[in-house]
């Protein structure tokens, strides 16, 4: 028989037998003989090839199913001729027979095949054979009712138990229902108890407690490396539960690691003790707890990065540090005094900044003795549009608005009242459904919510939020770094935001930021912005100079570790030094008889190096001086060489390599 293993033999293991004939069964070797006479079984169990052959059939029009491309009919070759052994089909890789016939060829299909020339089974494509390539191109869906029941059983979840049906696009309980699913192919010969799975809340609460410290020790381990290089970075956040009237303490981490790739999580999420105050000193306790628990002993072995609440701000001078303060707080603080009526506006200066209230009322909008026509436009556009945004929300409108709209069309977007960026999306869903939208009111006869709501409004406010909102999507980045695009896009919304009444008011806030150096630097040391275009000439002179500071610091670190390694090199020769001469006494002997040659070599010492430091002081003395026929003179000019950082100025450098994540730089 035709193998690539002709020394194996059937497994007895692998033929069991099957009470119902009309399933597919497999048999030992003795049924089937006894059963049908084949007494030629017995030389397929010995696989001679000269005589027998297993051809895989193929998959045809009448034989369909995928692993006909695996099995096919025994033949026997008698004096030429080769006659087909009927009704049962065979393994062309492991020679596995299984009884075939009208009715079910389940088992067939689930054949598992163990021979050594076959790396994985039922993988057809021979130059990749590769378990996952098999499985992905290879799962069948289930049934139509079956997904219907299983429809149900959600919906009924999340009714009773009042879930959040976005649960249903969790990737944890996907990763569960696969993991029952791998358990019920195991052990489907078994009468499993299914509850006997589901854990107790204490058990399960003691896992995450276990869980927790496992990856706490992991991160810890993870974030030394960026500690040692100064390259990881904290930025805390407080924010409150409103049902419950809880306030939680968030900790997330980014840094860059030693290959150069950018690294975001969050280490540390913990709920404010209620019996404490949100005061600068007791977030101080806090905060070392928490880091405490990941081995950073210091705060200012990390960098920092918070919003200007003074508590934060109270929190970090405590601790002398200094942080980075969050460019998206600081343009929502801006967009929210520009809005505000001028009495509010005196409680906020770029010095102590507080962050703005949530409870701030919108009856406190400027008043009107500040405020033109075409501001008070601005301003009832904005109230027109989170009226009617509300009333599609309440009446389900939503729906219907995209089906008016068509294939592109969204849904209305709400606008969350502490946040005013969110207003952005609010109106542009508005303009850009603005057809569809009155075409649904018209169909409930409430086309009273647009009647004041201007298309050339909308555009007016839309083009006013825009630049904030394309700086944010630029700089709210998880992906790679954005300190490097705060000062650039700080000077377009300087430029932006030159003319008419709410951009001079913007613009006049945006003038009162004071940034970190490191803001400057960041954007000197991208290679795309090291030119700082449209920086004043002075602020570009002081970030070159703290990069230069930067760099003497890190070249005397380095001397400092050489200088160590020479004194270490130069105490080892002394040691060699003194070991030689004790061993070496006729050395000795000759310097004791001979003291005036010894004397005589130390005054031509002194000679030489008297000639030494007479030379030396010629070559200054013309160095320092230029002579000329008429007159002589001395100067202290000195030509400066360029240094490293000189040289990264003026480097041309290729567009290749220039690329918007600096890391790759």
């Amino acid at each position: 028989m035709a193998s690539a293993n002709p020394t194996s033999s059937f497994p007895d293991s692998r033929f069991v037998n099957d009470p119902l004939p009309s399933a597919t069964a497999t048999f030992n070797k003795e049924q089937l003989k006894s059963k049908f006479n084949l007494a030629i079984l017995d030389d397929l169990d010995r696989k001679k090839e000269v005589k027998y052959t297993v051809v895989a059939n193929g998959i045809t029009k009448s034989h369909a199913a995928v692993w006909w491309s695996k099995f096919g009919f025994t033949k026997e070759i008698v004096s030429g001729e080769t006659h087909s052994i009927s009704n049962f089909v065979s393994c062309q890789h492991c020679f596995a027979t299984y009884r075939y016939g009208a009715s079910s060829t389940e088992s067939i299909s689930h054949h598992q095949c163990h021979a050594a020339t076959s790396s994985c089974a039922f993988t057809f494509n021979k130059s990749h054979c590769t378990l996952d390539a098999y499985f992905n191109k290879n799962k069948k869906q289930f049934r139509v009712s079956e997904q219907q029941n299983l429809t149900k059983l959600f919906s009924i979840w999340i009714s009773d138990s009042f879930r959040p049906i976005s649960i249903i696009d969790d990737s944890g309980l996907r990763e569960i229902c696969s993991y029952f699913y791998d358990l019920g192919t195991k052990n489907a010969d078994r009468h499993m108890d299914v509850q006997s799975l589901f854990q107790s809340k204490q058990t399960v609460s003691r896992c995450i407690i276990d869980q927790a410290h496992y990856y706490r020790v992991q991160l810890t381990e993870l974030i030394k490396e960026p500690i040692e290089n100064k390259s990881l970075t904290i930025s805390p956040d407080m924010w409150c539960d409103r049902y419950r009237q809880i306030s939680y303490l968030g900790l997330t981490v980014t840094y860059v690691d030693s290959n150069m790739k950018y690294h975001k999580f969050t280490m540390s999420c913990r709920d404010f003790p209620v019996d404490l105050s949100k005061s600068g000193e007791n977030i101080s306790k806090i905060l070392k707890e928490e880091l405490n628990r990941f081995g950073i002993d210091h705060f200012d072995s990390v960098n920092w990065i918070s919003d200007r609440g003074s508590n934060f701000i109270r929190c970090f001078n405590l601790n002398m540090v200094i942080p980075i303060h969050c460019f998206a707080h600081r343009l929502h603080n801006v967009l929210t005094v520009t809005f505000i009526n001028e009495k509010i506006d005196g409680y906020f200066n770029d010095e102590d900044i507080d962050d703005i209230p949530d409870k701030l009322g919108q009856d406190e909008f400027l008043g009107n003795e500040f405020i033109t026509m075409a501001a008070k436009k601005i301003l009832l556009t904005i109230s027109y549009t989170k009226t009617l945004v509300r009333f599609v929300k309440k009446t389900n409108l939503n729906e219907l608005i995209v089906k008016l709209g068509g294939d592109d069309t969204k849904t209305l977007k709400q606008s969350v009242t502490t946040r005013w960026l969110s207003l952005f999306i609010c109106v542009e869903s508005v303009y850009s459904n603005y057809d569809a939208t009155l075409l649904a009111l018209e169909s409930r006869r409430t086309t009273k919510y647009m009647n004041d709501l201007r298309k050339n409004s909308l555009i007016d406010l839309v083009s006013l939020l825009a630049p904030i909102n394309a700086a944010l999507q630029a700089i709210q980045t998880d992906e790679t770094p954005s300190l490097h695009l705060v000062v650039p896009f700080y000077q377009k919304l300087l430029h932006d935001y030159r003319v008419q009444f709410f951009r001079e008011r913007i613009h006049l806030e945006l003038n009162k930021i004071i940034f970190d150096a490191l803001h400057y630097m960041s954007m000197c040391l991208h290679p795309a912005l090291r030119e700082m275009n449209e920086l004043p000439e002075h602020t570009k002179m002081n970030c070159h100079e703290n990069i230069r500071k930067l760099l003497q610091e890190e070249e005397a670190q380095l001397s400092v570790l050489d200088q160590t390694t020479r004194n270490d090199a130069l105490a080892m020769r002394k040691q060699r030094k003194m070991l030689n001469q004790f061993l070496d006494e006729e050395d000795d002997d000759e310097k004791e008889c001979t003291p005036s040659s010894s004397h005589q070599d130390e005054l031509d010492i002194d000679q030489d190096d008297s000639d030494v430091y007479h030379k030396s002081s010629i070559r200054r003395s013309s160095s320092e001086s230029s002579l000329s026929t008429e007159f002589s003179y001395k100067t202290n000019y000195q030509a400066f060489k360029p240094d490293e950082f000189d040289r990264y100025l003026e480097s041309d450098l290729s567009s290749t390599i220039v690329k918007a994540n600096p890391l790759e730089f």
